[in-house]
């Protein structure tokens, strides 16, 4: 994101814009096509507190929050946080498995991922000449074509007990360390 210009403007990219920030370092490194500023990555880590209006779109997802029956928060790296405790139910385990599990349980079909319907890819934004070297992660393509190795898929298929079922399931308040 480039915070300079008046409407903020976003490059979606297709690799991980991330590996040169930090806690409280963004900068990626690359500079704005339009007007040269610094470009940021819009990650929020833990302890901070995001200050993007967007891509994060703090005040719809609070204007959301207000008239939702229930919140998903999916992802993160499951450990304590201090917002623990005002969760009615916290589930450790893989966002795949869980939302899988979820779903049969709502009866509600997964559709299969199409790769070729993937709005990532016409949202990307190319890098410019001599940007080409300022990362060094594997950039994702549309033609690729990636299959599980056997072992992956087999893993994939065994079945999975969700929190709710008991096995890492928390409910209700936390007692204090």
């Amino acid at each position: 994101v480039c915070t300079l210009c008046s409407l903020h403007r976003e490059y979606v990219r297709l690799f991980d814009v991330t590996e040169r920030t930090a806690l409280h370092k963004h900068n990626t490194g690359r500079n704005c096509h339009k007007c040269g500023g610094e470009l940021r990555d819009s990650i929020v880590h833990f302890g901070e507190r995001g200050k993007l209006a967007q891509p994060l779109n703090w005040a719809g997802a609070v204007k959301a929050a207000e008239k939702a029956d229930v919140i998903l928060c999916l992802g993160s790296s499951l450990k304590w946080t201090p917002k623990d405790a005002l969760a009615t139910l916290k589930i450790h385990g893989k966002c795949d498995d869980v939302m899988r599990l979820l779903m049969d349980e709502l009866k509600l079909d997964v559709p299969e991922y199409d790769r070729s319907l993937d709005p990532i890819f016409s949202l990307a934004i190319p890098l410019c000449p001599g940007e080409e070297n300022s990362h060094s992660r594997k950039p994702i393509k549309a033609a690729e074509i990636q299959k599980l190795p056997e072992q992956t898929k087999q893993s994939c298929e065994q079945p999975v007990s969700g929190g709710w079922f008991g096995k890492g399931c928390t409910k209700g308040r936390k007692t204090k360390r």
